[in-house]
């Protein structure tokens, strides 16, 4: 477990965070403080802290003055904040990542995957991997990399689709998926919104795919020449007439 510890004088900013916290396996929350004195002192005597989120304008400390007394404190820094002026003095105080709010949570879970790619959401097997199900109230569910016949984008979650017309939507991104298949030659992308398991192709209409499960979509064109080369070495063709 990642023990996590949250900074941030605003209470809806500190809910937000805590939500998506909690859609991510692994994460730990300790501590909260929406008050920075406080937090000052007591994460200053604190151990074992993995990730601080801090917002940078509050009243009374900034984020930037706290994050130079306590920086030491853990072993990745995220500050969050409203204002883009505060990027470049974020990094300046040793910050690994920044979060723009209103930040979507694929952005929030792609920082994390990023700080601690050993801890991603998606966690996989050799022949399956586990994601938290929205469809079953959060619970983590394990998928076998035969039974997915595509992955679908849909702003910031993916519908995963499943033989027996079965769809599980996870707080996801594509990129997340990318990195899960990318060991895996028969998952590809043709199109900027899906990822398919090419086993699962049932129609090929000149730039038309139909999936299995019926499901179609065109090829897009920055990823016509992969579909292409995709072709070019799955089509069999007569060689008759050949010499």
């Amino acid at each position: 477990m990642l023990n996590c510890i949250v900074i941030d004088d605003e209470q809806f900013s500190v809910d937000a965070i805590l939500k998506y916290i909690g859609l991510i396996p692994g994460l730990n929350v300790t501590g909260v403080f929406t008050d920075p004195v406080r937090a000052l002192s007591a994460v200053s005597s604190a151990t074992d802290i993995d990730l601080l989120f801090m917002d940078v304008d509050m009243p009374s400390l900034s984020g930037l003055e706290l994050a130079r007394a306590l920086r030491a404190k853990t072993q990745k820094l995220v500050f969050t904040t409203a204002h883009s002026k505060y990027a470049f003095e974020a990094y300046e105080a040793d910050g690994d990542a920044f979060l723009l709010k209103p930040y979507t949570f694929g952005r929030f879970s792609t920082t994390i995957n990023r700080l601690f790619p050993e801890k991603s959401s998606l966690k996989a097997g050799n022949d399956y991997f586990l994601v938290k199900s929205k469809e079953d109230d959060l619970a983590i569910v394990k998928i076998r990399f035969d039974d997915v016949i595509a992955f679908e984008s849909a702003q910031n979650y993916v519908k995963i689709y499943l033989d027996g017309d079965k769809v599980l939507t996870a707080y996801l991104t594509l990129k997340d998926v990318t990195q899960l298949v990318r060991s895996r030659p028969d998952f590809m992308q043709f199109h900027r919104a899906f990822i398919i398991s090419t086993g699962q192709i049932a129609h090929i209409r000149g730039n038309t795919i139909q999936m299995s499960n019926g499901m179609t979509f065109n090829v897009g064109d920055s990823y016509k020449e992969n579909f292409g080369a995709f072709l070019e070495n799955k089509l069999l063709v007569t060689s008759r007439g050949k010499h």
